[in-house]
């Protein structure tokens, strides 16, 4: 029995503390790199960009839900926000490294400045609102 409680404490403890923990330090490792090749349209654009802010998202996500009506917003405004579907473009998360939603990508001069998993600064939003 007691074999049993491990195992599941430890399922447990993997799947939704130490994956979470790993997404957040795989992104967080890209801070400061040149952007990877990054395939499609919006890969072609985000490259051109000078700055730029990727939210990614998944439509069954629950946390994205609130999110993804204000990015949508900052979106229509003109400005350097784009928003992806992770499950319509897979090609473009691998590239950037997304392993949850909502992730978003900061980006200026080629690099990426900002990698957040989950929660979204407020002072992120207000740089690019």
């Amino acid at each position: 029995m007691t074999t049993i409680v491990l195992v599941a404490f430890a399922a447990f403890f993997g799947l939704f503390v130490g994956l979470p923990l790993y997404a957040r330090s795989r992104g967080r490792a890209m801070q400061g790199q040149a952007l990877p090749p990054l395939p499609g349209p919006t890969g072609a654009r985000l490259a051109r960009a000078g700055r730029a802010l990727v939210y990614f998202f998944s439509p069954s996500c629950r946390a994205c839900r609130p999110l993804t009506p204000r990015f949508q917003d900052l979106s229509r405004r003109g400005r350097s926000v784009f928003l992806v579907n992770v499950f319509e473009d897979v090609a473009l998360a691998r590239a950037l490294r997304v392993m949850g939603t909502p992730s978003v990508v900061e980006i200026a001069q080629g690099k990426v400045v900002g990698y957040h998993v989950g929660s979204v600064p407020a002072e992120v939003l207000a740089r690019f609102a």
